[in-house]
């Protein structure tokens, strides 16, 4: 499944070009395996952070957010407040405030997500002992760049163009549609699910409609978020999930024609490139090189109070085996003096 629908966005992404995954389908159909999956079985998220692509220098920053209710959450740090969405010409549509970590192996974004997941809403339903109660998305921002020349100035001089690759991975877990449950809780979070999952629908009607008009974006949190990418801004890959039960039989055909309509959006996705002073990548290469030089300096600097304090203990030294030898020889010449006056005695 992930070499056949999600490989080549990872990929794209390395270069580049942003993407969105997501699994699409009604509750207890296995969207959460497929994104998650288990140990034995990873799913398309761990693997998705497993694969790398080309010869280029990566830093990654990962941030983790749920739904629910409508309502943003960081379940990186679910002690902040007021998470919004915001929108602006040079960074387009983006959520803010959003802790995000920087990672640099696959084994620390694994405890990341697992860091998230412990904070994310999960319950009980009729049809699922273990549902998700949220659309989450974890989002990959990537920053890379061929891995010489060190620094712009080195790039201008070898001819190559000196900016950095800046493209963002999201990787959605969607919540389930659902039929009307017994519990109030369950029933109120479902039908907020379902409002999200319908604006969605219509949303993918609206971009595969010849007439176009007007799509309603802002009409749910998830929509809105999902705007670059709906919009064609990224490649695109939806995992469908349906269960074979005779009595879901509404819901599959319904998951069906959402990926029918699904597959007729177009895209238009291209790579994001930044300047290199305003990307963290480089940004943190000169800290290093400046770091590095300060090392340096303080190495001839430590050199240098070595030598000198060498020279100073050699000077101090022969100044004292001088004051030494004058002792002997003070010595000496009392003993003679003194032997001298008792022969005369005699």
């Amino acid at each position: 499944l992930y070499d056949r629908t999600t490989r080549k966005i990872v990929w794209s992404a390395m270069e580049g070009i942003n993407g969105t995954v997501f699994a699409y389908g009604q509750t207890a159909s296995g969207k959460t395996y497929t994104m998650m999956g288990i140990e034995e079985q990873p799913g398309v998220i761990p693997q998705a952070v497993e694969d790398e692509a080309g010869d280029r220098e990566y830093l990654l920053r990962v941030s983790y957010l749920e739904i629910y209710n409508e309502t943003i959450r960081d379940l990186l740090s679910p002690e902040i407040a007021d998470v919004r969405i915001h929108e602006d010409r040079k960074r387009g549509v983006y959520v803010s405030p959003l802790k995000e970590e920087i990672v640099t192996t696959p084994k620390q974004v694994m405890k990341v997500i697992q860091r998230g997941e412990q904070n994310r809403h999960f319950g009980s339903t009729d049809y699922n002992e273990h549902s998700s109660r949220s659309h989450t998305i974890f989002q990959m921002i990537i920053e890379s760049r061929d891995g010489s020349p060190a620094t712009p100035v080195m790039a201008k001089r070898a001819g190559v163009s000196p900016t950095t690759k800046l493209r963002g991975a999201n990787l959605i877990d969607l919540a389930g549609s659902e039929k009307a449950t017994t519990d109030l809780d369950r029933r109120k979070e479902g039908s907020f699910i379902n409002k999200s999952l319908l604006t969605l629908g219509n949303v993918i009607s609206k971009l595969t409609e010849e007439k176009g008009g007007h799509i309603p974006f802002r009409d749910s949190k998830l929509t809105r978020i999902l705007q670059p990418s709906l919009s064609g801004n990224a490649n695109i890959a939806v995992v469908c999930t349906v269960s074979p039960a005779a009595g879901n039989y509404d819901e599959t055909l319904n998951t069906l024609k959402f990926a029918a309509r699904v597959k007729k959006v177009t895209v238009n996705a291209k790579a994001n490139q930044v300047l290199d002073d305003k990307a963290l990548l480089q940004k943190y290469r000169n800290e290093i090189m400046q770091l590095k030089s300060q090392m340096q300096e303080a190495t001839e600097m430590v050199e240098q109070v070595r030598q000198q304090d060498a020279q100073d203990f050699e000077q101090e030294r022969q100044k004292w085996e001088e004051k030494l030898h004058e002792s002997h020889l003070v010595c000496f010449s009392f003993a003679y003096f003194i032997i001298g006056i008792i022969n005369a005695f005699r």
